[in-house]
């Protein structure tokens, strides 16, 4: 496994179990309830990004894919949305509204692991555009 694959397996289960405890005992502290388990909202975006980053990592290496990460990239994030709206839609979707406690405890495992994500995808594509301009 590569020095890389490493760092984004320990990053995001570092961001992901730091986010987990400290939200857990947030929400204890505050007695709220969410009506989706905090448990799978960090276990799917945790797992998802992660995922995200490896494929996009090892499609760098392909030359097929190269000059295309960008913009699988971009199609990933409707793709993520979909399949998350598909895994939770009895939760999402159901007659009763989101208050705004709730919302936010939804919101917040998905913005640290975007936040990771697009910090490593980030340097992806920077590093990928440094050794197209150095060729």
């Amino acid at each position: 496994m590569s020095r890389q694959l490493l760092m984004y397996v320990i990053s995001f289960s570092s961001l992901a179990g730091l986010g987990y405890f400290t939200h857990i005992t947030l929400l204890s502290r505050i007695a709220a309830v969410s009506p989706i388990s905090i448990t799978s909202l960090y276990l799917f975006f945790g797992g998802f990004s992660l995922a995200l980053c490896v494929l996009l990592f090892l499609l760098l290496k392909t030359k097929k894919f190269k000059d295309q990460l960008g913009f699988l990239y971009l199609v990933s994030v409707a793709l993520k949305i979909g399949i998350f709206c598909a895994v939770f839609s009895k939760q999402i979707f159901s007659e009763v509204s989101f208050t705004n406690t709730q919302s936010l405890n939804l919101l917040i495992p998905m913005f640290l692991m975007i936040g990771l994500e697009v910090f490593f995808i980030s340097r992806l594509l920077n590093n990928l555009t440094l050794s197209k301009n150095a060729e």
